[in-house]
């Protein structure tokens, strides 16, 4: 379960999702879920102090967590009358359909290929969902033979593996067909979890090392996880891996920005 202040901000997004524009206070929070103790909980997390100032203050964080994303906050909210409008439906319907699904592990599937979906939306290039289960190129024959047209020469697939530790290859439209980059982007259906992505992160970079024309340090790799990730959450130790989290997934601001200095 996410932390009260993106606790908070799926309910808006659940409530979103369905009516567009809704009041949202501190008695239909509590409303909703009598034994919830997330407006305490959020009080406590953003030092207010009582449930209407604590909504109030929250807005204003998420607003800062998704510019600090090159997004824009996915809803609209006029604090005097309690009224949340809905700015990205799309996400939003999103983040409800993801948090219904976050640690079922027969879901998993579903989750990398919303994710994958909603990569295009920020990416460039050419996105390939080639996570297991598969619904075509299920053998292992099938599978190298795609990823020969993401440049890799040897087999990647060996003995019993059934994906290489890849769940999603995002190539960039850079370079000649043989030395294009790869952005892969492992996806995990549930919260923040270090060392199950730097087993991950292990797995996929050794299948990396099966690219003809690039080293595999060329190439980067992502953990995307159910979640929502601030730099509160991360370590400050060096990272071999970018972790990801939804609101990573929500629509730019700015698609391409360029500063000459």
């Amino acid at each position: 379960m996410p932390g009260p202040l993106f606790e908070l901000f799926e309910i808006i997004a659940e409530e979103l999702s369905i009516h567009g524009s809704t009041v949202i206070t501190a008695d239909s929070i509590k409303a909703k879920d009598q034994d919830s103790s997330l407006l305490d909980d959020l009080k406590r997390e953003i030092n207010a102090s009582i449930a209407e100032e604590a909504i109030r203050v929250a807005v204003k964080e998420l607003r800062k967590h998704f510019k600090a994303k090159g997004s824009e906050l996915p809803f609209e909210y006029a604090p005097a009358t309690g009224v949340f409008t809905a700015k990205d439906a799309l996400f939003l319907a999103f983040v409800k359909d993801m948090s219904i699904i976050r640690g079922v592990g027969k879901r998993s599937r579903d989750f990398e290929c919303r994710v994958a979906d909603r990569l295009q939306l920020r990416a460039t290039g050419a996105i390939h969902r080639v996570g297991h289960p598969r619904d075509i190129k299920r053998k292992k024959a099938e599978f190298n033979a795609h990823l020969q047209t993401l440049g890799f020469g040897r087999p990647v697939l060996l003995g019993k593996e059934k994906d290489g530790g890849f769940d999603i290859l995002w190539q960039l439209p850079l370079g000649t067909p043989s030395h294009r980059p790869l952005i892969s982007v492992q996806c995990k259906n549930g919260k923040l979890d270090m060392s199950s992505a730097q087993t991950s992160v292990g797995v996929g970079s050794t299948s990396l090392s099966q690219h003809d024309g690039l080293q595999p340090s060329v190439h980067v790799p992502c953990v995307l996880f159910n979640d929502y990730l601030d730099p509160q959450r991360l370590t400050k130790k060096q990272l071999n891996f970018v972790p990801l989290g939804l609101s990573d997934l929500a629509s730019l601001e700015q698609r391409v920005s360029v500063e000459l200095i």
